[in-house]
Parts: C-alpha cells; sequence; structure tokens
C-alpha cells in the first residue's frame, strides 16, 4: 500500500478493536484514541480560555 491510499475499516472491524481493547483494559477514552491515530483522524487542538 502506497502513502495515498487511505485505511478504511468497516464497522465490524472497528467493534472488534474496541472489544480487543476492553479485554485489555484499556479506558474507553484511550481505545477511542487508539481507533481514531488508526484511522487518521485528528482532532483540533483546543485553546483553554482560562489560560488568557
Amino acid at each position: 500500500m502506497d502513502e495515498t491510499e487511505t485505511c478504511e475499516m468497516t464497522k465490524e472491524e472497528m467493534q472488534r478493536f474496541l472489544n480487543r481493547e476492553a479485554e485489555k483494559g484499556t479506558g474507553e477514552v484511550g481505545a477511542l484514541r487508539a481507533l481514531a491515530e488508526i484511522l487518521g483522524i485528528r482532532y483540533p487542538r483546543l485553546e483553554d480560555s482560562d489560560s488568557e
């Protein structure tokens, strides 16, 4: 697979991944972050309004 091809997972593959993460004891947020990384999803960083 070259770098221009994207990684696609089916709904079932995503569920299996999340199930394995739960079996390993990974928390919900950690599992979702790992899945987002696999899928190449990047969330924008939000500036903390308290830091002004």
